[in-house]
């Protein structure tokens, strides 16, 4: 029985059972044909390395249904993948061979089979001694399971970076991840005719960069290094490298000053990339030895951390730190005490200043930057001080002769009636792509934020203004191919619009020059439409003389 047979088999080895040249049979009739010519003599197999039975398959033409490979009769398979994605890990080793080989890197790539197929995992390896390792995980893996490889694989390179497929990593994975790197690396593939070819990206849980190939990437002595990232890694091969370290040996512990600058600088790239750390999630970045702290000495490092900042009214640092239950530490309180900030009075009043300070600290060193909120006050008692709710409307005095007259406060925006935030120019293209992902009314609310980017276009300099012209075109066309989009008028040309004018001012004219051509004709007869005097026009029939 062809246990193949039932289901359409997209994909293959080329020359042998055990060979690792994948292929995609093309699916159109006129393509696989056109394929044939080009290569009368290769010969399909389902390969081992794809899982399968190691038999020889033959390529099927059809005109009126998906073209395919097949089994001969009689031939008994239990491969289970075999969609167009079942060849990826064949695919991906040969994109890594050419770019390890443009890039001169000795290298290795290794399939892995984690339990559900030879396709679970790619390990790439660089160098001959202090190896630097990538895993592109493509099966799902279980948060657990990913620390004990994690583990593993740190005591065996200088540097480890996991890639994620779709769908692959837990979001306690990513949690730790984020925490560790501020990013997460991804993977996933395009079809070009009869091979898939593969692209990265990094992504945190606000943004992501770009797809790319890998001839974009770069393997530096922190990694792989992907466009538009920068590299947070200070030492060893990832999140549980500090667990291999003890293994090795031990690591001299920092000095103060050391720390301070290790602390400080891990707190920057927590608040550049948006991200509130844990203290265990710090001493990943800063150092092992800062988990060995009390929370008095930790009190003590965050105030000098605190004092070696950018001057007073900067963001409290410090604040970013959070718990595993994401609550503020309570030693925090102290760290506010010591520089000047007030002493909080309960636990809901720390963690509603800590919320606010890091949103300052968010956006003074995020990327892009913007203006921070003011920080919140706290009165003698440690309670938060009463907030205005709302500034008063601006009135402009004009003075005139009789005395001044206040002056209405000018309508609101359309943008903002049209229940649009009021954002700040360099925030609106981050809006733009969102409001592409929102529920509810998007294309309203895309256009209502279109007519805000068209004001702030004359004020945002560049680079800024030729991005937000792009995600200006993006949103545009994404609202032209969705069929709720509110009917817009076309937009008229310069010379159209003076055409428009010159002939809505002719029309203008044309009762104007009636009205004066009725005039002159009253004119030459004054008594037409007039009623006769009294006795003149009346007078009787003549008589006739006798």
């Amino acid at each position: 029985m062809n246990g193949s047979d039932s289901r359409l088999v997209q994909t293959a080895v080329i020359g042998g059972p055990k060979s690792g040249r994948a292929i995609i049979l093309p699916t159109d009739a006129d393509e696989l044909t056109r394929w044939r010519r080009r290569h009368p003599a290769y010969t399909y197999w389902c390969g081992t390395q794809l899982g399968g039975c190691g038999n020889e398959l033959s390529d099927r033409l059809y005109r009126d249904k998906v073209c395919h490979f097949a089994h001969r009769p009689h031939t008994s398979c239990h491969r289970t993948a075999t969609g167009a994605a079942s060849a990826d890990h064949l695919f991906i080793k040969d994109d890594l061979a050419a770019w390890a080989g443009r890039n001169r890197l000795k290298w290795r790539a290794v399939a892995r089979d984690l339990g559900s197929g030879p396709g679970d995992a790619v390990d790439f390896r660089v160098g001959t001694t202090r190896r630097q390792h990538v895993r592109f995980q493509f099966s799902r893996l279980a948060h657990a399971e990913w620390q004990r490889a994690s583990r593993w694989l740190s005591g065996e390179a200088v540097t480890l970076d996991w890639v994620f497929g779709p769908g692959t990593a837990q979001t306690e994975t990513m949690e730790e991840l984020y925490d560790a790197y501020g990013y997460l690396l991804r993977f996933r593939f395009e079809t070009h005719g009869a091979v898939r070819r593969i692209r990265l990206r990094a992504e945190d849980p606000r943004r992501s960069t770009d797809w790319v190939p890998l001839d974009a990437c770069a393997m530096t002595p922190e990694g792989l290094r992907i466009p538009g990232v920068e590299p947070r890694r200070r030492s060893g091969a990832g999140p549980a490298a500090g667990a291999s370290a003890g293994r090795g040996g031990e690591r001299t512990p920092a000095s103060r000053e050391e720390q301070v600058r290790a602390v400080r600088e891990a707190l920057l790239n927590a608040a550049r990339f948006r991200t509130r750390p844990t203290w265990e999630a710090l001493a990943k970045t800063a150092g092992r030895d800062l988990l060995r702290l009390s929370d008095p000495d930790r009190v003590g490092l965050l105030i000098a951390v605190e004092r070696t900042g950018d001057g007073e009214g900067s963001p409290l640092l410090s604040a970013v730190i959070r718990t595993g239950e994401n609550e503020p530490p309570a030693y925090l309180g102290n760290v506010m005490t010591a520089v000047g900030c007030g002493t909080p009075a309960s636990a809901a009043v720390l963690k509603r200043w800590c919320q606010r300070e890091t949103d300052r600290a968010f956006a003074v060193y995020g990327v892009p930057s913007r203006t921070p909120p003011p920080r919140l006050p706290l009165t003698p008692d440690g309670q938060l001080a009463q907030q205005h709710s709302a500034e008063p409307m601006p009135q402009t005095i004009v003075h005139v002769q009789g005395g001044p007259v206040p002056q209405t406060p000018r309508r609101k925006p359309e943008s903002q009636r049209a229940g649009v935030p009021l954002l700040r120019d360099t925030e609106i293209r981050h809006a733009l792509r969102d409001a592409r992902q929102r529920r509810g009314p998007r294309p309203r609310y895309a256009a209502a934020l279109m007519a805000r980017a068209e004001e702030a276009l004359t004020r945002l300099p560049e680079p800024q203004r030729s991005q937000l012209v792009a995600e200006m075109a993006t949103t545009r066309r994404w609202l032209d191919s969705r069929p709720d989009t509110p009917a817009r008028k076309p937009r008229k040309s310069r010379r159209g619009k003076k055409a428009s004018d010159a002939k809505k001012a002719a029309t203008a004219k044309q009762p104007d020059r009636k009205r004066k051509t009725q005039r002159a004709k009253k004119a030459r007869n004054s008594l037409q439409g007039a009623r006769p005097l009294p006795g003149f026009g009346k007078a009787g029939p003549k008589k006739r003389p006798k």
